[in-house]
C-alpha cells in the first residue's frame, strides 16, 4: 500500500505525461503538415522560376534569342537545373545542361506549356529537370524537432517538481491530520492548533477533527468526573452499613424496626448509585437529572441521621437533633440525601474521634433551612471560599487516613444549585464548622 503522497505525485507525474504526449503527438502532426507543405514550395520555387522568366524573356521584343538562351543558361547554372525547349511539334530544340554531374538522386521534372500571344497558340514547351535541396528545411525540421524535444524534457523536469510540491502542500496536512487521529485513538486528546489550509476541504477536515478531540477530551473527562463522583457517593453508604452491622454484631446498637429501616434506606441509596452508573457514558448523566417529589424533609434527616449510628459509636461522636416535625419540601431526595451525606461525612472527618455534631431543621413562613454543625478542627477564613472547589483539599484540618479526594463538597454545592439552593459556611480554626442549607419554599 503506498502513502498519499506518493499516490499523489505519480497521479500528477501521470498527468503531466500524458499532457506531454497530446502535446507531442499534436506538435509532430502539425509539422510534418507544414513541412510537407514547405517542401512542396521549396521543389516548385526552382522550375516556377525558370518558366517565369522564359515566358518573360520569349515575349520581349526587345531580347533576341541568342540573349535569352544566355540569361537562361546563367539562371540554370545558378539554380542548378536543365532546360529543355520542344517546340510545338516536339522536337528538342534547346537543351542546357547545368545540373551538377555529381548528384545521384532523384531528378525531378516539371513541364510548363507555351503560349505565343501574338498567334494566340501553342508555341512549345519547356521542361525543368532539377534535384530537391531540402538541406535548410531539414535542418530547420532537425532544430525544431530538437526544441520539441528539449522543451519536453525541461517540462517533465519542471512538473515533476510542481507535482512534488502539491503533492507535499496536499498530503502534509492530511498527514498531520492522521497522526493526531492515531494519538486520539491512543486516548490523547488534544489541540492541533490553529493552522490554516488554503484548501477549504482540508480546512474544514482540520477543525472538524480539533472539535472531535475536544468532544472526546469532554466526554472522557465527564466518565472520569462521574466515576470519581461515583466512588465517592459509594464509599459512604458502604461505611455506614458496614460500621452498623459491627454494631449489631457487638450488641452496640439494637435490631429494631428504626436500625432496620436506617439499613434499608442505606441499601437502597447503594441500588440508586448503581443504577446510575448506566449513564455514566451519556452527556446526560444522572447528576444533572431531577427527579422531583414532594419529601418529608423530617423523616428523611432521621432516617440518613439512623444510617450513621454505628459510625457515631464507632468514634465516639455525640449526634444531638433539633428537627421540626412533618416537615414537607419538593425536592430531590436522592441528590438531597447526597448533600446531608456528603456533610455528615465531612463533619466526621473534622472531628475523627470525641466529638459532637449538632441537626438542625427549621421551617420558616419562606425557606426550609438545615443546619449541621460540628465540633471539630475547623477551617482557616481564608481557605473558606475554596473549599468547594473540585478535589480541594485542607490536608491540615482533616485526617490523612480518612481523607477523600476533595469531591464532597463540590458534588453538594452542585447539588445544592440544581436544587436552587444555597449554602453557606462558617467555621473558626480548632473551634468547629456550621454549614446551612437554605431551601426557597
Amino acid at each position: 500500500m503506498t502513502s498519499l503522497k506518493n499516490k499523489l505525485i505519480k497521479n500528477f507525474i501521470a498527468g503531466i505525461l500524458a499532457c506531454i504526449l497530446i502535446f507531442s503527438i499534436l506538435i509532430t502532426l502539425f509539422v510534418t503538415i507544414k513541412y510537407s507543405d514547405l517542401l512542396k514550395v521549396v521543389d516548385d520555387k526552382k522550375p516556377n522560376l525558370i518558366s517565369e522568366w522564359f515566358i518573360r524573356l520569349n515575349n520581349d521584343e526587345n531580347i533576341t534569342t541568342d540573349m535569352m538562351w544566355d540569361y537562361l543558361e546563367d539562371l540554370a547554372y545558378q539554380q542548378n537545373v536543365n532546360i529543355k525547349y520542344f517546340d510545338d511539334r516536339g522536337n528538342l530544340v534547346k537543351y542546357v545542361r547545368k545540373m551538377d554531374d555529381s548528384y545521384s538522386g532523384e531528378i525531378n521534372r516539371k513541364y510548363y506549356n507555351i503560349f505565343n500571344p501574338v498567334k494566340k497558340t501553342e508555341a512549345g514547351r519547356i521542361v525543368v529537370e532539377y534535384s530537391t535541396d531540402s538541406t535548410t528545411v531539414n535542418r530547420l525540421h532537425d532544430d525544431f524537432t530538437q526544441a520539441v524535444s528539449y522543451s519536453i524534457i525541461l517540462s517533465l523536469i519542471v512538473g515533476s517538481v510542481i507535482a512534488v510540491i502539491l503533492s507535499m502542500n496536499i498530503s502534509e496536512p492530511i498527514i498531520k491530520i492522521n497522526d493526531f487521529t492515531i494519538k486520539m485513538k491512543e486516548g490523547i486528546y488534544e489541540n492541533m492548533g490553529s493552522d490554516d489550509s488554503d484548501i477549504k476541504e482540508i480546512q474544514n477536515l482540520h477543525d472538524n477533527i480539533n472539535f472531535l478531540s475536544k468532544s472526546l477530551a469532554r466526554q472522557e473527562e465527564i466518565r472520569k468526573k462521574y466515576a470519581q463522583d461515583i466512588s465517592h457517593e459509594l464509599r459512604t453508604p458502604l461505611t455506614n452499613l458496614k460500621l452498623s452491622i459491627e454494631a449489631l454484631g457487638d450488641g452496640m446498637m439494637p435490631l429494631n424496626e428504626e436500625t432496620i429501616q436506617s439499613l434499608d434506606l442505606e441499601i437502597n441509596r447503594l441500588q440508586s448509585l448503581i443504577e446510575g452508573l448506566k449513564n455514566s457514558f451519556n452527556e446526560s448523566v444522572a447528576n444533572d437529572k431531577l427527579n422531583l417529589e414532594e419529601v418529608n424533609i423530617s423523616d428523611l434527616l432521621n432516617g440518613i441521621l439512623q444510617g450513621f449510628y454505628g459510625n457515631f459509636l464507632n468514634r465516639n461522636i455525640l449526634i444531638t437533633k433539633d428537627i421540626c416535625d412533618e416537615v414537607y419540601m419538593i425536592t430531590d431526595r436522592t441528590k438531597f440525601l447526597q448533600i446531608i451525606q456528603n456533610l455528615l461525612t465531612n463533619a466526621i472527618k473534622a472531628i475523627d474521634r470525641d466529638g459532637h455534631i449538632d441537626v438542625c431543621l427549621v421551617e420558616t413562613s419562606k425557606n426550609i433551612i438545615v443546619k449541621i454543625t460540628d465540633n471539630g478542627i475547623g477551617i482557616d477564613e481564608d481557605l473558606i471560599p475554596m473549599i468547594f472547589e473540585r478535589f480541594y483539599r485542607i490536608d491540615d484540618s482533616r485526617n490523612t487516613k480518612t481523607n477523600g479526594v476533595g469531591l464532597g463538597l463540590s458534588i453538594s454545592k452542585n447539588f445544592m444549585e440544581a436544587l436552587n439552593g444555597k449554602i453557606d459556611v462558617k467555621s473558626k480554626k480548632n473551634v468547629g464548622t456550621s454549614f446551612s442549607l437554605s431551601f426557597d419554599k
